[in-house]
């Protein structure tokens, strides 16, 4: 509205004497084009006059020239008469033109031309045919009444063209004194309403500028209670909050910032964020990068990957998790950034503690399958050393032991594969990946064969992971027992492992390992909280870590865990992705694990 205002007064006070120039500008236009006109009209009779005395010059000069010839008879006083003579009717001509549009006048100017035609005939005859000296005096006489005649009409010709003259001088003063008069009366008129104008667009101007110094002195007073009112909101928060400059370097620290980093505000401002807030991933210890970096790089909101930790002034460390949010102009650019932070030691306790819990349970359910799976061959075992005790023929005996035998290398087979799933394994170390899917689903293999579910496998990579074995070994123990919960007789799981790249960051080299299945599917009202803890859909049967716990353990392990699922159509079922990466590094801060739109093939949660 102001700039509006302000656009239409600089038009008023600019463009009301840019007008008043052009009105005054076409007048004295109009005025120079009267006075021009003027000037030239009286030029003209001017040039008429002068005209009309050359012609008469030049009728003399025949007068003259004539006289002294008839007086004297001396051929030498004829020559004036006859130079005349030789331009007089070219100057007549001349004087014609000039009096075209003056019928009068061309009336008049015939009527001398016709009069020296008739004096120069004469002329020539009394040349040709002197009189006698009796006579010359009357001649002379003629010849000087004609001439008088001539002179005479000459005269009130050129008085006519002098009138016009006197005319048109009178007119040109009359049209000058009036174009003055009236230029000084709109000029002081348009001076006045200028004046006018002007001072009304003052008077509004000075209104409008006084109503925005009130409005920028209650915006600024409005500014400083909301600084005050965030400064205290900020400073009385329970998050951790420090804010940065555009280069990166800390401007703001509240209390909560300044005791889990140890540092005092006074003391970090000016400081490069990394000065006071250095991060590391909790398995690896690699550095991960900054936040407010992050932000400044990709100028979004970005948060911290899991299992990250704060190494503060006296050297405590400290989990947390993070966000940073860029700070913008009106203009859009960015002037700062903001990170807010908390410390996650007790959750992380907490989740520690659940992750046992879910380890323990885990185990109570691998006990109770290798009790199923061992039962079997012990029976048979059972049955042989019986039959072998009730006979006496030594081959058969050694037969019987053969076969018994074989039923404790199974026996021993499972025992070894229940061990390798739960070895005490804290330290990340290199390990093929395909060897612990070929141990897993060997392992549930017999299981999937009771309930006719088909599980094919396929894995043909050599890439070496590094990370806790045992974690991935527990990971797709839960993947694989889920799969075989969500299907029924004649369904498939297909497990396969393959060399791949990070879809978060295509720079990092893994393996990523599938576990699809046909199965019911997981309900699109359920998909966002399967990754939930206590969260399950088996009832009874579930503690509802299974899936929390896998997640956690590839995250630790640098990886991401996906799921997609449908329950209807053709592509009913679930798929459960995993990306390992091959270096372990952590990831870059999480994003969402979970994509209902995508068509897979489901699964049951536990």
């Amino acid at each position: 509205m102001e700039q509006r205002f302000y656009n239409r007064m600089l038009l008023r006070l600019v463009g009301l004497p840019i007008a008043a120039l052009a009105i005054l500008a076409v007048l004295l236009g109009f005025g120079l084009k009267n006075v021009e006109q003027s000037a030239r009209s009286m030029d003209h009779s001017d040039q008429i006059i002068a005209q009309s005395d050359l012609v008469l010059k030049l009728i003399i000069d025949e007068e003259t020239g004539l006289r002294g010839y008839l007086l004297t008879h001396d051929r030498l006083f004829l020559e004036p008469m006859q130079k005349a003579d030789q331009t007089l009717d070219s100057q007549f001509d001349a004087l014609a033109k000039m009096i075209r549009r003056r019928p009068d006048q061309i009336a008049a100017l015939r009527q001398i031309q016709l009069a020296h035609q008739q004096w120069q005939l004469e002329a020539t005859r009394e040349i040709n045919d002197p009189a006698p000296a009796s006579q010359m005096e009357a001649q002379l006489l003629d010849r000087k009444k004609s001439m008088d005649d001539i002179r005479a009409r000459m005269a009130a010709f050129v008085r006519t063209e002098q009138q016009v003259r006197d005319q048109r001088t009178a007119s040109f003063q009359n049209i000058s004194s009036k174009s003055e008069t009236a230029l000084g009366i709109l000029i002081l008129f348009i001076a006045i309403v200028i004046a006018w104008l002007t001072q009304r667009s003052f008077v509004a101007v000075a209104t409008v500028h006084r109503k925005q110094l009130e409005e920028i002195r209650l915006a600024s007073q409005e500014s400083y209670a909301r600084e005050q009112w965030l400064n205290t909101t900020l400073r009385s928060i329970g998050d951790a909050v420090i804010a940065c400059d555009v280069n990166g370097r800390v401007s703001f620290m509240n209390p909560v910032a300044e005791q889990l980093t140890g540092w005092d505000e006074a003391s970090a401002k000016g400081h490069p964020l990394p000065d006071i807030f250095p991060i590391f991933n909790e398995s690896t210890r690699a550095i991960v990068e900054n936040p407010v970096d992050k932000v400044r790089r990709l100028g979004t909101i970005v948060g911290l990957a899991n299992h990250t930790i704060l190494i503060s002034k006296d050297s405590k460390e400290i989990c947390i998790d993070d966000s940073g949010a860029p700070i913008r102009n009106s203009a859009g650019d960015m002037i700062g950034v903001v990170l807010v932070f908390r410390d996650i030691t007790d959750r992380k306790l907490s989740d520690d503690a659940l992750m046992r819990a879910e380890k323990l349970a885990a185990a109570g359910r691998l006990a109770a399958s290798v009790a199923h799976e061992v039962n079997n061959p012990l029976e048979g075992l059972t049955n042989l050393v019986y039959i072998a005790r009730q006979t006496d023929e030594l081959e058969e005996v050694r037969t019987l032991l053969i076969q018994a035998e074989e039923e404790l290398g199974r026996i021993a087979h499972i025992t070894r594969q229940s061990l390798g799933f739960y070895r005490e394994l804290t330290s990340a170390t290199l390990y093929n990946p395909s060897e612990i899917i070929r141990d897993v689903t060997e392992f549930y293999r017999p299981r999937a064969h009771s309930q006719g579910v088909s599980l094919a496998v396929r894995s043909d990579i050599e890439t070496e992971i590094l990370g806790v074995a045992g974690e991935i070994r527990q990971v797709l123990s839960n993947l694989i027992a889920n799969s075989i919960d969500a299907s029924t007789s004649g369904c498939k799981i297909r497990l396969h492992a393959k060399s791949a790249h990070d879809p978060r960051d295509p720079s990092r080299h893994g393996v990523r390992i599938s576990i699809a299945d046909s199965g019911s599917g997981i309900s699109p009202k359920h998909l966002e909280e399967i990754f939930e803890p206590f969260f399950t859909t088996k009832k009874d049967t579930g503690t509802g870590l299974g899936l929390w716990v896998s997640r956690q353990l590839v995250e630790k392990n640098g990886g991401s865990l996906h799921v997609r699922s449908c329950t209807t159509g053709a592509h009913r079922g679930t798929t459960f992705s995993m990306f390992l990466p091959a270096s372990g590094k952590p990831p870059e801060p999480t994003e969402a694990h979970v994509n209902p739109t995508l068509e897979a093939e489901p699964v049951q949660t536990n």
